[in-house]
């Protein structure tokens, strides 16, 4: 194996130089650290991370103490810790103790003598004792106990497991059931003992008889088999694990058909819908997130020992009920053509199973629909319309019906959206018309690999005098997106610093308003004219023009294409809208795994997405607001976001399966706040042609972008044009 002695000799450097370059240290050139990393690369050198951790006498890697991977609730749980701990530099190993006390005692001198930073255990030690880790020298800040708690002496992360008793009992009352089984595993274990304890107390003293059986994986199949075989009716089943639930399943539709009975399980949090239990859901990939989060934190900064108790998910519902008296047998929606798009016709497939209600989905473009709307004879034949949000202000008292004057209460779905919604996604002036469907943000992404590299580091640095990092600035975004064109810099990796989306004359001003907001929050006076003229306005002119020279000869018509351009691995930089960032990671993407995102240059993000609200002309209203609640509820949209769209439910934000395959929707939500961009003249909170506005704006700064015009003269032409057509 090559040493540091042999790249030394073969590159002509110093070992000093060589150590350098390989540990990121040290004032080193751009040429030497190529020249050593070609060498390394030649040589087969790779670094023993472990001797490094040996030498340094300091371990960066946390463990975590599980009964088995074979229940979903444990895989989520490890995935999501492990996922944190990665991207906080540290590592993750996994020890296993299949709930054997002894197994746990071996796993616990193994996970010590590897000097872990931290431990996540899930003990399988009986009545909340913990001395077996005392004895192992584990102090409370090394350790976190979860689910079983092993004593107030040591921290603890766990549901409420009380309330979930409670609530599948009272479950078990509300369907009439008169005998109910209930499996739990040992009893020794203080969740399995909570949610016993609460189970039976809601149901003592009813008419509904509940047989206990205990049981764990090793044993369930056959205990199963026993409780079967005695052919006793069983109402329904309740169960503390999913694995467990799965097991019976098997067992009851192999051997036992036609003896089915309900089934209810405590579970992990599910994205996607099944229908093989009635699931009360625990977020363990949170559960996991949480743990790994508080033992890098009490590596810094100890604390005494605390309870975090965790909330419930609970029965998230995915079957819609039937309006009483409802005749009505189709539901007609028109939406513009996105990825939420297709993904709405997917999933309404579940609204029809529930409800018979057909859900028939007509996609238009962006033009398209904008024409149809227009013209209110041609939208007589839809009960539904999903526009853009910017559309709102000038389309919504004309296109939709007012939610108010419907029967029904919206206060509890509009207590389910993150804040900053509304009225921006819902209202026309103080009337709610819409709901919000996918807010989505602009957001900077950039190939974090490209600006992590040592030597495009130093050769950046050497060029420009400043550090390589995600720009602050529009100023500094071009001087990035040069530095990254190889026309302009022969040796950057990429023949592209950035992409701009121009399909249209809206897409265009899109462009132009990124750079503009980066500088100034008003668009208008407080008297409603334009201020593109002053110093913003000629700014974020000749930003753009500069930026057409950094990107691809071919530009891209819209944000789906300008995402999938990027994925080829060719570019540096992007700005697309959240809603469309998914398409980045498609199966021939080269730069899964390399993505980094900020906020856009400038601070102040355009908000993008759809809102979506009940034609005026709808025959079937109320069933028409029962749809749009159910495409805007968190397990509708947290599914949807997993397929590739975004939501503008708050619980979709915790929710690990779907932050670790798009890891930048927290930062598209809290981008929400941070927008503050007056995009219609002050007074006219309603009827403001916005597309019409974006229309003269983009064709003038197409003018520009193609040379046909001066950046001073485009700006001019757009501001005389928008005062002839709007004052």
């Amino acid at each position: 194996m090559a040493t540091i002695k042999d790249i030394a000799r073969e590159a002509g450097v110093s070992q000093g130089t060589v150590s350098n370059v390989l540990n990121g240290k040290g004032n080193v050139s751009s040429d030497k650290i190529r020249l050593v990393e070609e060498t390394a690369a030649k040589l087969g050198y790779a670094v023993n991370r472990r001797a490094k951790i040996l030498r340094k006498g300091v371990s960066n890697t946390l463990a975590v103490l599980l009964p088995n991977m074979c229940d979903k609730r444990y895989t989520d749980f490890f995935s999501s810790f492990k996922h944190y701990a990665e991207s906080r530099h540290y590592s993750a190993s996994l020890f296993l103790t299949d709930d054997d006390v002894e197994m746990e005692k071996t796993q616990l001198t193994a996970i010590r003598s590897e000097g872990v930073a931290g431990l996540a255990a899930f003990t399988c030690q009986p009545d909340e004792s913990a001395e077996l880790y005392i004895t192992a020298g584990f102090s409370s800040d090394e350790l976190v106990f979860v689910e079983r708690n092993a004593g107030s002496n040591f921290h603890y992360l766990g549901f409420d497991y009380a309330k979930a008793g409670t609530t599948l009992a009272q479950e078990a009352l509300a369907k009439g059931y008169r005998e109910v089984v209930l499996v739990t595993e040992s009893l020794s274990y203080s969740c399995e003992r909570q949610f016993f304890r609460s189970f039976c107390a809601v149901l003592e003293d009813t008419t509904c008889r509940v047989r206990a059986v205990v049981t764990d994986r090793l044993h369930c199949n056959n205990t199963f088999l026993q409780l079967l075989n005695e052919g006793t009716v069983i109402n329904a089943i309740f169960m503390t694990s999913y694995s467990l639930a799965q097991a019976y399943l098997n067992i009851q539709k192999t051997f036992f058909r036609g003896r089915e009975s309900e089934i209810y399980t405590l579970s992990p949090l599910f994205t996607m819908p099944a229908r093989d239990f009635n699931k009360y859901e625990l977020n363990y990939r949170l559960l996991g997130k949480l743990a790994a989060e508080q033992l890098i934190t009490r590596r810094q900064v100890p604390s005494s020992p605390e309870m975090l108790v965790l909330e419930n998910d609970g029965l998230r519902r995915w079957g819609v009920s039937i309006r009483s008296g409802s005749s009505c047998k189709r539901i007609t929606v028109l939406t513009l053509d996105s990825p939420t798009a297709r993904i709405m016709e997917s999933l309404s497939k579940l609204y029809t199973d529930a409800t018979g209600i057909e859900i028939k989905i007509a996609v238009s473009s962006y033009d398209g629909i904008y024409e149809i709307l227009k013209s209110l004879s041609g939208m007589s034949v839809f009960d539904v319309i999903r526009i853009d949000h910017s559309w709102l202000s000038w389309f919504g008292e004309k296109i939709f019906l007012p939610l108010d004057n419907l029967d029904t209460v919206l206060e509890p779905t509009l207590k389910t959206f993150i804040p900053g919604l509304i009225p921006q996604y819902t209202n026309v002036g103080d009337v709610m018309y819409a709901l919000p469907e996918t807010p989505s943000a602009q957001l900077l992404f950039y190939r974090r690999d490209l600006f992590e590299n040592p030597a495009l580091q130093r050769l950046y640095k050497e060029q420009n005098k400043s550090e390589l990092t995600p720009p602050k600035t529009f100023e500094e975004f071009n001087r990035l997106a040069r530095f990254f064109t190889k026309k302009y810099n022969p040796l950057s990796p990429v023949n592209y610093g950035t992409t701009l989306t121009l399909g249209n004359s809206g897409v265009v001003a899109t462009e132009y308003l990124t750079r503009y907001f980066s500088h100034t929050s008003d668009l208008f006076s407080q008297e409603g004219d334009i201020l593109i003229e002053g110093a913003a306005g000629l700014a974020a002119i000749r930003e753009l023009v500069e930026a057409r020279q950094y990107t691809p000869s071919k530009h891209n018509d819209w944000w789906r294409e300008t995402a999938r351009t990027f994925a080829q691995g060719d570019t540096a930089m992007t700005i697309i809208y959240s809603n469309y960032a998914s398409e980045m990671l498609n199966a021939s993407s080269h730069i899964t795994n390399k993505i980094g995102f900020a906020v856009v240059p400038g601070g102040n993000p355009l908000m993008g997405g759809g809102t979506i609200g009940i034609c005026r002309n709808s025959k079937h209203p109320q069933e028409a607001l029962d749809f749009i609640q159910w495409v805007c509820s968190e397990e509708v949209t947290t599914a949807m976001t997993l397929m590739g769209s975004v939501s503008p439910c708050r619980k979709t934000y915790e929710n690990y399966e779907v932050l670790d395959t798009y890891p930048w929707l927290v930062l598209s939500r809290d981008c929400i706040s941070l927008s503050h961009t007056n995009r219609i003249p002050p007074g006219l909170t309603t009827h403001f042609d916005e597309r019409g506005f974006l229309s003269i704006l983009g064709m003038a700064v197409n003018n520009a972008i193609t040379g046909t015009m001066e950046p001073e003269e485009a700006i001019a032409f757009a501001a005389q044009a928008y005062r002839h057509a709007f004052l």
